[in-house]
């Protein structure tokens, strides 16, 4: 065990570790039988860099517990580990990799000093990260076709149009129709991402809490589709039909193209992100074009926003929650709809700001156990519901 885990931490300091191998060094991290090998790990580490200082075991433990907030000297940003040299090397990575093992990120409000480590409150049961999807799809008719419960192959067959589902549990179209026949995929909350791909060729992806309704064959000279919650599209090139995305006075046009779009409804607004191509978005008598790398804030109106973190936009698809200064608030909408939580606040909101990122793989208990050390406070009861104490 040892070995391996000096193995994954030096391929982070370099910055050579896969996403599959960083989730495994973040598992191990949290392990709490692995906390004196970890901290040994650090220690050569150290020593490698021929820093003068010896570290002693109290500084490799406050090295693992420290959670490395913004700095003056960053100016709010974080410098890449790869940019990093010696003990400050040492230092912010293992900050990265231990502050909860998943890479989170405290900046402290109106204090210089790092917060106290406050223990969560211990819970019932834990709440495991989604083990399956959960997905329907509702076909014409209103028959339900409930997808953790269906074996691959062919599962309706509408119009000359099949409904597939694949060996690696993607859903596929195919066939012809005559006819706009309406299906709904539909993704609830506590279930892994699903993926479809379209009868054009078109591929979305759903977070959990999300769904998309689409023809079964597109007919006309548009394809058109509308969504809930959160969705990710990779469209299919056709000059003749542009590729139409809706949601209540909404509507995105694109002609071939990769974008994310979040309509989730306890946001404060909603988000269309373009990764390449083009995108045109419309609202009302509003719209905007956007260029790759640009984000549209759609509330009062339409706000083109550049240099997005595209990153922390696509987390969700990639296996990740990752913040950019997000408040409690916006921390735990993702964790309810992620494990399928029920979320209330008892008195003052904690003020605390999160930048880093999380593995979508851990359990609530780790995750909660990791964000304790930001000082927030939590109490669970049976049902998922949890309660977030004042600070």
């Amino acid at each position: 065990m040892t070995n391996r885990l000096k193995e994954l931490f030096e391929r982070f300091l370099d910055n050579n570790i896969s996403p599959g191998e960083r989730k495994e060094l973040m598992g191990m991290a949290l392990e709490e039988g692995l906390q004196d090998e970890l901290k040994q790990v650090i220690k050569d580490a150290w020593q490698q860099t021929g820093e003068d200082e010896d570290i002693t075991d109290a500084k490799a433990g406050e090295l693992m517990q420290k959670i490395f907030a913004e700095s003056p000297e960053s100016n709010g940003k974080l410098v890449p580990i790869g940019k990093r040299t010696g003990w400050r090397r040492i230092a912010v990575a293992a900050a990265v990799v231990t502050a909860i093992g998943i890479a989170a990120y405290y900046a402290a409000i109106h204090r210089s000093a790092p917060p106290e480590t406050v223990k969560v409150a211990e819970l019932p049961t834990d709440v495991k990260p989604p083990q399956t999807n959960r997905a329907t799809i509702t076909i014409a008719g209103g028959k339900i076709l409930y997808l953790d419960s269906v074996v691959n192959g062919t599962l309706a067959v509408q119009d000359n149009m099949q409904v597939i589902r694949l060996d690696d549990g993607q859903i596929a179209y195919r066939g012809s129709a005559r006819e706009l026949i309406y299906n709904t995929l539909t993704n609830p909350r506590g279930s892994k991402v699903i993926n479809m791909t379209l009868s054009d060729g078109s591929q979305v992806w759903l977070n959990a809490g999300s769904s998309v309704t689409y023809p079964v064959a597109f007919i006309g000279d548009e394809r058109a589709v509308s969504i809930t919650g959160e969705a990710y599209f990779e469209v299919a090139h056709d000059r003749t039909k542009p590729f139409i995305v809706s949601k209540g006075d909404l509507r995105v046009q694109v002609l071939g193209t990769r974008f994310n779009i979040n309509t989730y409804e306890d946001e404060s607004d909603t988000r269309v992100t373009l990764l390449q191509g083009s995108v045109k978005v419309k609202e009302g008598e509003k719209e905007g074009l956007l260029q790759p790398g640009q984000q549209a804030q759609i509330g009062s109106g339409i706000k083109i926003i550049s240099d997005i973190n595209v990153e922390q936009v696509m987390a969700w698809k990639n296996g990740l929650f990752v913040f950019d200064r997000a408040d409690v608030r916006d921390v735990m909408r993702q964790l309810a709809r992620w494990y399928n939580l029920d979320v209330h606040y008892a008195g003052d909101i904690p003020k605390g700001k999160f930048k880093g990122e999380i593995s979508r793989d851990l359990s609530l208990l780790q995750v909660l156990n990791g964000l304790s050390a930001t000082r927030i406070h939590f109490t669970m009861e049976s049902g998922n519901k949890i309660t977030i104490l004042p600070e």
